[in-house]
């Protein structure tokens, strides 16, 4: 018998309103019309936190439904052997451990981090912090980000440039990059960073929105927002206020890495063996018929051209702007036609127990 969790699903936008301006790229991905929210979170069982949402905001927002209507959420929690498989199911009490963000930048991000696991296990509560992985989708000409800081930096010098709100000592101890689409960076939970305006990326990223902004004031955030209410002895400490330079900066610009493949697709892993406790992507050029892998829960965004996925249960055309969510259930996953797509998988089980440990 079909279940739920035994089908392939269409996933309809599931834009989230945010601090920030952006949306527009996310509407022209999609084909849609104006739509509000610079982020639309895809195949989501996270809850955005209630306090960087406007007032009044729905408590379930960032929750996907599926296509009838049904919350995303509840049916994985009710079957989560079926969606997830066994083993993930376990690991994260049936939850996947994995949030997948379709993201515009309209206007610059402000300079901000995210907590460890360790940290947030330990000040906020949560099993998870906030590791994350982008890959560039769109970039206007001359688009930028900052990654990393380019020297060691003082604990105190950080809080004098948080004091003063001086985001000019602070950009000009950070890494600063051109992008294109096609880029992929690799950001571990503490390390600085802020996202220039004029890019669409493709995020994963651990379930959580827990950010620490250094810069807060022109973004309208006060202190208690800033911090996750930590204060800034506790939020400053979230901060890897190490170089990033050499072989270590390196590890935050991975090149993609040619998988071996049944069929006619080319397959890239894009993230670095580092990043499997928290999640892992791949691309996938689709020519023809091929077989990309054993039965696990994905999310699906497909980039250009159009085919079909094939399960075993099910076969559905697809075509570029759209996202779907693959259940462990559906079986194996089979491409054919002539398309890319980005395939977002969660934890690898055994990694994160390690770290989690």
């Amino acid at each position: 018998m079909r279940t739920l969790a035994s089908q392939p699903h269409r996933l309809g936008p599931n834009q989230v309103p945010l601090y920030y301006e952006g949306g527009e790229r996310i509407n022209r991905f999609r084909g849609l019309g104006a739509r509000p929210g610079p982020e639309d979170w895809v195949g989501s069982v996270s809850a955005v936190r209630a306090s960087i949402l406007p007032a009044g905001a729905d408590p379930t927002t960032g929750i996907s439904r599926l296509e009838d209507g049904t919350n995303l959420r509840e049916a994985i929690l009710a079957d989560g052997a079926g969606w997830l498989g066994p083993d993930l199911a376990a690991a994260f009490d049936g939850e996947p451990g994995l949030l997948v963000k379709l993201l515009d930048a309209g206007g610059r991000l402000p300079v901000h981090c995210h907590p460890t696991r360790a940290l947030a296990r330990e000040k906020l509560g949560s099993r998870f912090g906030k590791t994350e992985g982008w890959v560039i989708m769109e970039a206007d000409p001359g688009a930028t980000i900052w990654l990393g800081f380019n020297r060691d930096v003082e604990a105190a010098e950080l809080r004098d440039w948080v004091d003063r709100q001086d985001v000019e000592a602070m950009f000009a101890a950070m890494n600063q990059m051109d992008v294109r689409a096609g880029d992929v960076y690799y950001v571990p939970a503490g390390v600085p960073h802020s996202i220039g305006a004029g890019i669409m990326l493709a995020e994963l990223q651990e379930p959580t929105s827990f950010s620490i902004c250094a810069e807060y004031a022109a973004y309208g955030l006060d202190a208690a927002q800033a911090t996750l209410s930590l204060g800034w002895d506790d939020g400053l400490a979230c901060f890897d206020r190490g170089a990033y330079t050499g072989k270590r900066l390196e590890l935050l610009r991975p090149q993609p890495e040619a998988v071996s493949v049944a069929g006619e697709a080319e397959l890239w892993r894009l993230f670095p063996a580092e990043a499997g406790p928290f999640f892992q992507a791949f691309r996938a050029r689709v020519t023809g018929s091929s077989a990309l892998g054993v039965p696990r829960f994905r999310i699906i965004v497909i980039e250009y051209g159009e085919g079909s996925l094939l399960v075993d249960s099910a076969t559905v055309p697809v075509h570029a702007g759209e996202t779907w969510l693959i259940p462990h259930g559906a079986g194996q996953l089979l491409a054919d036609g002539n398309f890319e797509m980005l395939i977002c998988d969660p934890p690898q089980v055994a990694q994160t127990v390690e770290v989690a440990a």
